[in-house]
């Protein structure tokens, strides 16, 4: 996939070059290190929401099969973003392989990153980009990012309700934690691909379900004429769905992530469609490409993982995928170059 400028402008630093830049170290006079001695740690979001349990497990399930040891710390809750940097600090002083990490905003991790860096060790960066001025700063480097570009998603979903909806009509955003750099990405997105449109908000609702609900219970209130509901994560929009029910009214509700809750609702026709993202293959991601770093090997500075659309038309194909993967398949870069 051609490099796109979007990646820069959520900071994902490692993408100075080109896609096809490899990064790593070589093995070529050293023998290739063992897969049952490679230690892996992760710290991931809080597992109060669903994506991250998947994320979890897509982590845990390829370390299990590959034979290495992987140690998953969540933080404490999904906005807990010092909590979370605490669980980094914990495990920056010890001796792993190679560390995976999803941040809860752009810079709470920044600082045990560079931790990370001066101890030399690979850092897998994955699903929300850290800010590369912070990183800098504290001397921190990402090796690998592997992520859905939330703008190309945000656009999908926007392309999706216009053509559903029509042109021109009013849509009401419901963005997660201000100023997260996610967040902004795929209320971006949306708005460009839904292009014509009048839109009300983005209105932050925390990623949270109930603080979706009222939010959408203003708006509702206030705009008479809402035609559809965008929300940047599928938790917010299962808030958004009650709200709209309670209403009475027959508006569609988008969301974004592909959680199975969501998936549920799309099929039971509560919830019209969520942009899925496939938050298993990014943990089996980051595993795969620190066992590729650990052994010596190269990978690719970056890699955009799936994203696709899923509304009636698709949903029980997307309900019959093992561990909610593409309908299809989907391009694994990592996986061939792990030595076995």
């Amino acid at each position: 996939m051609k490099k796109n400028n979007r990646f820069l402008t959520v900071g994902i630093s490692v993408v100075a070059a080109s896609a096809l830049v490899l990064t790593g170290t070589s093995s070529s006079n050293a023998a290739v290190k063992k897969l049952t001695t490679i230690r892996i740690a992760a710290v991931v979001k809080g597992l109060d929401n669903p994506y991250f349990i998947s994320v979890k497990a897509g982590i845990v399930d390829t370390a299990k099969a590959l034979g290495v040891t992987a140690n998953v710390q969540a933080a404490p809750g999904l906005n807990d973003d010092i909590g979370q940097a605490n669980k980094l600090d914990a495990l920056a002083g010890q001796n792993y392989d190679c560390y995976i990490v999803i941040p809860i905003s752009s810079n709470n991790l920044s600082q045990g990153l560079g931790k990370v860096t001066k101890q030399g060790k690979p850092i897998i960066n994955i699903d929300s980009p850290v800010d590369p001025a912070s990183l800098k700063a504290a001397g921190g480097k990402i090796t690998s990012f592997a992520g859905t570009d939330n703008t190309a998603a945000g656009k999908a979903g926007g392309q999706s309700m216009v053509k559903l909806i029509g042109s021109g009509k009013k849509i009401a955003l419901i963005a997660g934690l201000a100023g997260n750099v996610t967040s902004n990405a795929r209320i971006d997105g949306f708005k460009a691909g839904a292009t014509g449109s009048t839109f009300v908000g983005p209105v932050n609702a925390d990623w949270d379900t109930t603080k979706a609900l009222d939010a959408a219970n203003q708006m509702l209130v206030a705009n008479s004429d809402i035609a559809g509901f965008f929300a940047a994560n599928d938790q917010m929009a299962q808030g958004i769905a009650k709200a709209v029910a309670a209403s009475g009214k027959k508006i569609p509700v988008y969301g974004v992530d592909g959680i199975m809750d969501n998936l549920n609702l799309i099929k039971a026709g509560s919830v019209t469609a969520s942009v899925s993202q496939y938050p298993y293959v990014m943990g089996k991601m980051g595993v795969e490409a620190c066992v590729v770093l650990a052994q010596g090997g190269k990978v690719p500075a970056w890699t955009v993982t799936p994203h696709k659309v899923i509304d009636a038309s698709n949903i029980d194909a997307a309900l019959k995928t093992k561990n909610n993967l593409p309908p299809g398949g989907y391009t694994d870069p990592y996986a061939a170059l792990i030595k076995k």
